[in-house]
This record gives structure tokens, C-alpha cells and sequence, in this order.
């Protein structure tokens, strides 16, 4: 959460570039007592008046990982799914059969209509792909 968002929240805020004090929520605050300073995007707190972060974070009606920014999400690899090289035959057999058929019409000069091009297309992928899987 953004400093400036936690500063909404408290009362007779004073202060600036990074440095402000307030009336403290978790105790009855007159005057402030409480300091906050952002440091690293983090919010940092103080209260003169002994009360715990905790209580000051909870009395606004927040969680203590608000005082915090938001953590890079990690990177996790995906498993690589494993296949028998037999299946992976069996498809390139089935891709392979298909190049072959299109390549005798076209080498007869027949011109192949646009689903048989498609398909064609989606045999190169398919080729491709399970040699992808094989590494």
C-alpha cells in the first residue's frame, strides 16, 4: 500500500518527503505521537506513545503486510512433461505421412485446395512440436 494511502487514514498528519507524524489510532491522541517515514517503499512507524505497530496497523483496519510493497512474484519453471519416445514417433509417422501425400500431389503438379494447405501447415507445427518435447 502506498504511503500516502496509510496517511489517509490517520489524523493532524504533518510532514513531507518521506517524514510525517500523526495522532496515533490506537490510543486516545491528542497531539501526534505517531511517526511514519517511507523508506524504500516500505512504511515505517513509530508511536511515542508505546503502543505496538500491530495495534496502530489493526486500529486503522489494515494488515501488517500493507506496510509493505507488493513482493515480486517468484519464477517457478514448469515441470517439462516427459513423453515415450514411441508416441512421439507415432505422431511424427502420422505428420510425416501427410507431408509425403501433399508433396507427391504437388511434385504430379496438382495444386492443393486451401484445407489441404492448412493441414499441411498443421502438420509442420505438429512435427515441430513433438521434436520440442523430445528435448
Amino acid at each position: 500500500m502506498a504511503v500516502e494511502a496509510f496517511l489517509s487514514r490517520l489524523e493532524k498528519v504533518k510532514g513531507r518527503n518521506g517524514s510525517w507524524t500523526a495522532c496515533c489510532p490506537a490510543h486516545d491522541d491528542k497531539s501526534p505521537s505517531l511517526a511514519i517515514r517511507e523508506e524504500g517503499g516500505k512504511v515505517l512507524l513509530h508511536c511515542f506513545g508505546g503502543c505496538e505497530v500491530s495495534a496502530v496497523v489493526g486500529a486503522l483496519g489494515m494488515d501488517m503486510t500493507d506496510l509493505f510493497p507488493p513482493s515480486e512474484p517468484k519464477y517457478e519453471p514448469q515441470p517439462k512433461v516427459r513423453f515415450f519416445a514411441t508416441d512421439l514417433l507415432k505422431v511424427i509417422a502420422l505428420e510425416a505421412a501427410i507431408v509425403s501425400i501433399a508433396a507427391y500431389d504437388m511434385s504430379k503438379g496438382k495444386t492443393l485446395p486451401k484445407v489441404d494447405l492448412d493441414r499441411l501447415h498443421l502438420a509442420y507445427e505438429r512435427i515441430n512440436a513433438a521434436v520440442e518435447a523430445a528435448q
